[in-house]
């Protein structure tokens, strides 16, 4: 699998981000906190899905509000694919489609796609980060082996984690050449304990003597209680027999009851249940007849239903009718609702216009323009004639205006007021001003003085002029006076030419004016008066249509109750068909009711039949006449059988030995004296018992007495505590031991299967971090060694840190390598080599860009010295969003 490219919508402190990842060869550079792990968990939750809540800090929601996911481009065998997984359950929604075929897959798709992995087996053998080499780094030389001697089981460093912690939990409980362990220290305090016993023990041989004799004493009781328990067993068979004798004697002198032929209880069930389906089918037959008497009548009809039945056809073709008739019933509604509004509509007309109206008729379009066109005359004429009359007022106002000033200029002479103001001036300026100012006053003063004296003489020429314009206002007076003679008489014309034409139309109980007007009210009273002839038209025709029908029904007038109205009638007609439609619907029911209960009732009565007949056939099979009969016989076998069963019990009770017995006894008397004799036997067995149990009972008392010094009872109480704890620490010790021996023995199971590939790969990664110093490498049970280029053969131990370190780190991308070529997937390194110098990182590259030959590799670092190490077209810089 090779990934192309990384869409992130949005993931941790990620959101619209593009990652090209087109090149085998991909080397990410980005600072601390660049968001590099939060990089490498948005490609395995893309591929394996996100975390829940459960561990909401892998989640990486993230911290700008986008959308939460993003997408994949990538190619898996030759196919390129489209994977688009967001927020959702069950690690979140998936969209995958195949680009190459353009199908659409499912969330199973990619999951078969990507077995066997899973999220924690992608982060155990394809990636591989600091904290991982820096474990290595922190193990001492032993371990270090143990984990290179291990590196091909996959999540061998958690389980080797864990022997080591079992290894030291083991040997805090138990060394061999261990002083101060604790099971050490017990088991020495054990032997120091079962000697002072031991020494204790000798001291009292009282107590061993009184220690034979109670074993003794506990034989000889032993078997007394053997016997006692023989004795017991052959009183309880007495006591049995003697309860049985009377029974056995019944036994031996009679034989079971032999019936030529039992009722079987099979039988007697049969029978049983036939007799009660009799019973009950008689019941359902006794009110199966009574519900059909009911319903036969309810099935009658009534008077009316019976005279339509009578009449069906007759009345069936005429309710074909009512559809129409109805129709024809709201039409006639409807006109007359119209002719209703007709007449409001013609009485609001005759009211405004008075009986007039009706003679009137409608102007036809040129009688219309003809009688406007004498209006627009009319008007036309008025207006000129009372512009001409404001025009010959004004020319006698302008007439008068002259004449009146060619009086008062005829009137008069010098005048004196111009003549004195002028002196006036004159002598203002003479007097009063001097100077300049004198000067041009006095010449102010002539000019008006004479003004006054010579205005006769222009008044004269002023006069000649209002003569020439009243001559001709005069003139024009007498041509305004004609001009209105004029036009008054076409008025007059015009007027009578209106007059003649409402003479001719009808139209002079109207004033002119309103004839245009009127015309609209004509037409609406012309076609109101039209609609009310043809409505009642329709009318008429509707009444004639609905009396034939109704004619037509005059038949069932009394079964009806025709009469009244039309609409009434037709009301009636309609409830009658409705009634006899409900109840013909009602008698089809009750019909279909009684031939289902006809069949049920059959259906019955063949059941009954059916029944009778079985119970008679096994009646006759056991030669009997009635059920009772049958019941009665059923009961006596059933007692003859019980008896049989109680002899066989009895039989069943007595085994060989009691029969024997039994038979060998004369009477009930005899069992009951040898019961009495085994009775006396046990008695004295008792008391021997008892007298042996008091000697026990005495020896053991006197023993514990002898055992029960404080020193001795505390030794053995000592002792008694050290082995419960040395048995405890015993088996914890030995759970931890065989616990890691158990997983040695599986981790190098495990890693045999795969380490040829693996050293194979290893040897070539290995020759190139270390520049050729080493050729080979070497797997055994107790080490790994290496073999120099001039053949020096070095244990790992025997290596500088520095160099098992490379060893570690080539064995580490062999066994990725070897996986990787098992199932495809990239490679990811997060910073794995911080603790390398420039030439150990420079080596280390170099096997990872000949590594991506044959697998995708994907390289994070905040380190910028790797940017020298490689192509700038393999860089893609996080914090820049492009390459370097």
């Amino acid at each position: 699998m090779q990934i192309k490219t990384i869409k992130i919508y949005g993931f941790g402190k990620f959101h619209d981000t593009t990652i090209d990842l087109s090149k085998r060869f991909s080397l990410l550079y980005g600072e601390n906190e660049a968001g590099k792990s939060t990089l490498v968990a948005f490609i395995s939750s893309m591929l394996f899905g996100f975390e829940t809540a459960k561990h909401r800090y892998a989640m990486y929601q993230p911290k700008q509000g986008s959308q939460y996911g993003g997408e994949l481009y990538f190619n898996h065998n030759q196919n390129d694919y489209w994977l688009k997984r967001v927020d959702g359950t069950h690690g979140g929604k998936v969209t995958f489609r195949n680009l190459t075929t353009n199908t659409p897959l499912s969330k199973e798709d990619l999951t078969q796609l990507l077995q066997p992995l899973n999220k924690e087996l992608f982060y155990q053998i394809f990636c591989f980060g600091e904290r991982e080499l820096q474990a290595v780094f922190d193990l001492n030389r032993f371990d270090l082996v143990k984990r290179i001697q291990r590196i091909g089981a996959i999540g061998s460093e958690n389980w080797i984690g864990l022997t080591q912690e079992l290894t030291a939990s083991a040997g805090e409980l138990y060394k061999p050449r261990g002083r101060v362990q604790p099971l050490v220290r017990l088991l020495r305090e054990y032997d120091e304990m079962a000697d002072k016993i031991e020494t204790a023990k000798t001291q009292f041989q009282q107590y061993q003597t009184l220690q034979v004799d109670a074993q003794r004493t506990a034989k000889t009781l032993s078997k007394i209680q053997q016997q006692l328990e023989k004795l017991r067993d052959q009183q309880n068979q007495y006591q049995r027999l003697i309860k049985l004798y009377p029974q056995y004697q019944q036994l031996k002198n009679s034989s079971p009851v032999q019936t030529t032929m039992l009722i079987s209880r099979t039988d007697w069930q049969k029978a049983t249940q036939l007799a009660t389906a009799i019973r009950q089918l008689k019941q359902d037959l006794a009110a199966q007849e009574v519900t059909i008497k009911q319903q036969r009548q309810a099935h009658m009809p009534s008077e009316a239903q019976q005279f339509y039945i009578s009449h069906q056809q007759q009345i069936d073709q005429l309710s074909a009718q009512m559809p129409a008739m109805e129709q024809l019933e709201q039409r006639q509604q409807q006109n007359e609702n119209q002719l209703t509004a007709v007449k409001q509509q013609l009485e609001i007309l005759s009211q405004q216009y008075g009986a007039s109206l009706a003679n009137l008729r409608v102007l036809t379009p040129s009688e219309q323009q003809q009688i406007e066109g004498l209006f627009d005359q009319q008007q036309h004429l008025s207006i000129e004639r009372d512009s001409r009359a404001d025009q010959r007022l004004e020319h006698q106002k302008t007439f008068e205006q002259l004449r009146q000033q060619a009086d008062k200029d005829s009137t008069s002479g010098m005048d004196l007021k111009w003549l004195i103001g002028g002196v006036g001036v004159v002598l203002v300026a003479l007097f009063v001003l001097s100077g300049l100012a004198r000067t041009i006053g006095g010449i102010l003063g002539m000019l008006i003085a004479g003004y006054g004296i010579f205005k006769p003489i222009i008044s004269g020429n002023q006069q000649s002029a209002i003569d020439s314009q009243m001559a001709l206002l005069s003139a024009q007076l007498d041509q305004d006076r004609q001009q209105l003679a004029s036009l008054d008489q076409q008025l007059i014309d015009a007027d009578a030419q209106v007059t003649q034409f409402g003479a001719e139309h009808q139209l002079q109980g109207f004033a002119p004016e309103r004839w245009l007007d009127l015309q609209a009210d004509i037409g609406k009273f012309q076609a109101a008066k039209s609609q009310q002839i043809q409505l009642q038209e329709q009318q008429n025709q509707v009444n004639q249509n609905l009396r034939t029908f109704l004619a037509q029904w005059q038949f069932a007038g009394e079964i009806i109750s025709l009469g009244g109205s039309q609409a009434y009638q037709l009301q009636q007609i309609h409830q009658f068909l409705s009634e006899r439609r409900d109840e013909g619907q009602k008698l089809q029911w009750a019909n279909e009711s009684l031939t289902a209960s006809t069949q049920r009732q059959t259906k019955l009565q063949q059941q009954l039949d059916e029944q009778q007949a079985a119970l008679s056939q096994l009646l006759v099979q056991y030669h009997l006449a009635t059920f009772a009969e049958f019941e009665r016989q059923y009961q006596q076998d059933q007692a003859t059988a019980e008896q049989d069963q109680r002899l066989s019990v009895l039989n069943a009770q007595l085994t060989q030995a009691d029969r024997e017995i039994l038979d060998d006894t004369e009477s009930l008397a005899a069992l009951e004296q040898f019961s009495q004799s085994i009775q006396t036997q046990t008695t004295l067995k008792q008391q021997k018992q008892t007298d042996l149990l008091n000697q026990s009972s005495q020896q053991h008392y006197q023993l514990e007495r002898l055992a029960s010094s404080d020193k001795y009872q505390n030794l053995l109480q000592q002792q008694a505590d050290l082995q419960a704890e040395i048995l405890s620490l015993t088996d914890d010790w030995l759970t931890k031991k065989l616990l890691i021996n158990w997983i040695d023995q599986t981790l190098i199971n495990a890693s045999q299967g795969r380490q040829p590939q693996i050293i194979k790969v290893a040897e070539q990664f290995f020759q190139e971090l270390t520049d050729g110093r080493y050729k080979q490498m070497v797997f055994t049970d107790q080490t790994v060694q290496v073999i120099r280029h001039d053949d020096l053969t070095f244990d790992v131990g025997e290596l500088s840190s520095g160099t098992a370190e490379q060893l570690y780190v080539a064995l580490r991308f062999a066994f990725t390598k070897v996986m990787a070529d098992v199932i495809a997937m990239p490679i990811i390194i997060d910073d794995a080599f911080v603790n390398f110098d420039r030439q150990r990182t420079q080596l280390a590259l170099k096997m990872l860009r000949k590594l991506a030959q044959t697998s995708q590799v994907i390289y994070l670092t905040a380190n910028h010295d790797n940017l020298g190490f490689v192509d700038e077209s393999e860089v893609y810089r996080l914090d820049a969003g492009k390459s370097v």
